[in-house]
């Protein structure tokens, strides 16, 4: 909580990254996170955290430079009482590589 009684804002990744299936996170390495802050959350909101997967690239490109991601998801954090967004959020992931 802040000053202001609002949850803070690396609390909203947390929850996020909490819904990701456990097989994104034991073989991907996130590359990027997008946040999208739509409302404050106080104490009192209970949250409902959401994830689905809205692409997944199947040709793979060795170059890591212009590498783009495997696999990228949509995340949604909203009040279980209103519905109303309170997060929106969109992360990247590519496979781990086996270190030789």
């Amino acid at each position: 909580m802040d000053a202001n009684q609002h949850v803070n804002n690396v609390k909203y990744i947390g929850w996020i990254l909490e819904s990701v299936p456990i097989e994104v996170l034991e073989h991907y390495n996130m590359t990027s996170m997008t946040l999208e802050f739509r409302r404050e959350c106080t104490q009192s909101n209970l949250l409902e955290s959401m994830t689905c997967p809205t692409a997944r690239v199947m040709e793979s490109n060795n170059n890591s430079k212009n590498r783009k991601p495997d696999m990228q998801y949509t995340h949604l954090l909203r009040p279980q009482q209103d519905k109303a967004d309170v997060v929106r959020a969109r992360t990247e992931w590519n496979f781990k590589q086996k270190h030789q």
